[in-house]
């Protein structure tokens, strides 16, 4: 039975990651598009990852990858390289020169016989980026990854058929070395389109969202070893996001409507479940919190993951319209809105500081674009504020530009024409 979760709603609590075009000969590089092999074994760009988060960015994009009509490209940043999921594999860009360092393609057939990114239609870009993850940061063996899960047509196994399924793709940070693949072939057997949304990671494992015709079906896990396995699937269980202590999510139950519940990462078993009022819940991904909003209310709460309790009561300021974001690798989760000011908590769910709506010198009047650690950047009336979220304290009153994606070393804003790729200034 098809779930009413649309993936529409899962997408919600995706927040995000980084890559670039499908890496055929035309995007440059000259990689080999079969082998994941990069085209320098020297080339490192993994980066620092005690590199501070920049205040400011070079006006003047220094690139602009390929990645076409999309107004959200499943691309993700990691170190000093850009990482563009898409409907074939997964390819690679240098973030210093534009070029795509190497694509590894999918072993099985694609599900999607598509034209490179750059190619799309609108509507073609649109459906890719409702199919197919951001590829998402991992550790594979002590040494940083990047992680693609794309929907593929599974080889026919002995006397078996061919079906729908999955194909995994581990590559490393640092080269775009291709570590391993893995098919996954899900429960029954899907006649709808399958997509795989927001990689959760926690426990040594991945955890995959997936959908049949953009409608939420279960969760796949996967291990984070040299030699990969599935590790646990469950249809029925749709998760919404999750910290590295436990998954979120809603859960087919013939008793109860729907009931929200917490599942271990490492094995799939149920860690809590409770039965909410109506609204909506959107996770705030890598934190340890989720967002509740009842229904006709304009209050809204945190939800610890881990035990499903209440962190904030309905009086702590947190409303309907404030969007909740935590950055890679940051300590705190800030909710903001222009209309009703700013609010920030740490892991443990303790208020830090609060701004009131206004246009005043202490006041919030931005919304949130991006977040890098604890640094947070926001559209204001006279240019991109950046927030230390520790503090409440504006660090800098103007980024340069309007980022959609930040890390130590570029901040990318999307456009019609493809990714731009702006240097940070230190």
């Amino acid at each position: 039975m098809r779930s009413p979760v649309r993936a529409s709603v899962i997408a919600l609590a995706a927040v995000a990651l980084v890559a670039s075009c499908t890496g055929s000969p035309a995007d440059g590089g000259g990689s080999p598009a079969a082998t994941g092999s990069p085209t320098r074994k020297a080339l490192d760009l993994s980066g620092d990852p005690r590199a501070a988060a920049p205040l400011t960015f070079d006006s003047k994009a220094a690139h602009v990858l390929p990645t076409g009509l999309a107004d959200d490209p499943t691309i993700a940043l990691y170190g000093r390289a850009a990482w563009l999921a898409h409907a074939s594999g997964v390819t690679m860009y240098n973030l210093a020169t534009g070029k795509a360092v190497t694509t590894i393609t999918t072993r099985n057939t694609p599900t999607y016989d598509l034209p490179a990114p750059r190619d799309l239609s609108k509507k073609q870009a649109d459906m890719i980026s409702e199919r197919v993850s951001h590829p998402a940061p991992v550790r594979i063996g002590g040494v940083p990854a990047m992680l693609t899960v794309v929907p593929v047509q599974l080889a026919k196994q002995g006397k078996g058929s061919a079906q729908a399924g999955f194909e995994v793709i581990a590559a490393r940070a640092d080269n775009g070395k291709l570590i391993w693949r893995l098919p996954v072939d899900i429960y029954g057997e899907p006649d709808g389109k399958l997509g795989a949304l927001q990689v959760a990671t926690g426990d040594g494992v991945a955890a995959v969202t997936w959908t049949e015709d953009d409608y939420a079906q279960g969760t796949f896990a996967v291990s984070l070893d040299d030699e990969p396995r599935m590790v646990w699937q469950r249809a029925g269980f749709w998760k919404l996001g999750g910290s590295s202590d436990a998954l979120v999510g809603f859960r087919d139950d013939p008793d109860q409507e729907y009931p929200l519940t917490g599942v271990a990462p490492a094995d799939g078993r149920d860690l809590w479940s409770k039965k909410m009022p109506q609204g909506t819940l959107t996770s705030i991904n890598g934190s340890p919190f989720a967002k509740f909003e009842r229904d006709g209310s304009k209050r809204a709460q945190l939800i610890d993951v881990t035990t499903g309790d209440f962190v904030l009561s309905e009086r702590a300021g947190l409303t309907s319209r404030m969007e909740c974001s935590q950055g890679e690798g940051g300590t705190v989760v800030l909710c903001a809105s222009k209309q009703d000011g700013a609010l920030a908590v740490d892991n443990a769910g303790k208020i830090l500081w609060r701004r009131a709506a206004g246009d005043g010198a202490k006041d919030w009047g931005a919304t949130l674009e991006a977040d890098f650690k604890d640094l947070f950047y926001a559209r204001g009336n006279h240019g991109t504020l950046v927030v230390d979220g520790r503090t409440g304290r504006t660090v800098s009153a103007d980024a340069g530009i309007v980022p959609d994606r930040v890390n130590a070393y570029a901040a990318l804003v999307y456009t019609d024409t493809g990714t731009e790729v702006h240097l940070a200034e230190r």
